[in-house]
């Protein structure tokens, strides 16, 4: 019965996805340039998501793939805090990435393979990220005559909040997997299961959310 519904999420999780990536094609244009991090991010996430599944049907393990694609993630997420930051501390967000390259590096390459799921870099850069969104969530609370959840970045980071806390969760728990049944395991995971989607359906409703770009007409 879990794995039904696991496969009906997986396959609304793509709508959600794509549903996400249509919408901000279409207003690309009209997105302020400080978003278009968050548009980088819905493409690069809808092609490794397909990319995943198809190696999963295909009967292999997805590992290397997972491993590259939080590896990409970080930087884009951390451009779009960069963005909203009004482009200060540039030296701060390189500084963040480059240390998440080395952790990464020293999981994946040297006391770990790339084959295989490993934790520290993704304990790492949730933890990077949930941070930014809270101090970016605190700037978008205190604003005034601001309705949050028609806010795009509000939306965008309390979900980042909810969705990289529980990531670290389980990469926490994954390091001491040997301290809990098969069972557990597979229930925690069926949570991720409901939460990655619940995440990507609020990122496009964010998309709706996204202010535009001021029209300016010459007065003559």
């Amino acid at each position: 019965m879990i794995a039904l519904i696991k496969q009906i999420i997986a396959y609304f999780l793509v709508m959600v996805m794509i549903t996400g990536v249509v919408y901000a094609i279409i207003r690309k244009e009209r997105m302020k340039t400080y978003y278009k991090p968050f548009y980088v991010y819905l493409i690069v996430a809808l092609i490794f998501e397909l990319l995943i599944k198809i190696i999963i049907y295909s009967g292999y393990k997805s590992s290397l793939v997972s491993n590259c694609y939080v590896l990409i993630e970080f930087p884009i997420f951390l451009w779009l805090f960069y963005n909203w930051s009004s482009r200060s501390n540039k030296l701060y967000f390189i500084g963040l990435f480059l240390i998440g390259v080395v952790i990464w590096v020293f999981d994946n390459l040297i006391i770990n393979s790339i084959f295989q799921i490993n934790s520290y870099y993704r304990i790492y850069y949730s933890t990077v990220l949930i941070l930014c969104s809270i101090n970016q969530l605190n700037k978008v609370i205190f604003q005034d005559n601001i309705i949050l959840w028609k806010n795009a970045t509000f939306l965008i980071s309390i979900t980042s909040i909810v969705y990289y806390s529980y990531r670290v969760f389980i990469e926490a728990l994954f390091l001491f997997q040997q301290e809990f049944s098969n069972d557990f395991f597979r229930g925690v995971y069926f949570i991720m299961v409901i939460v990655n989607f619940l995440a990507h359906l609020v990122y496009t409703l964010a998309v709706l959310c996204i202010p535009t770009k001021q029209e300016f007409t010459l007065r003559y």
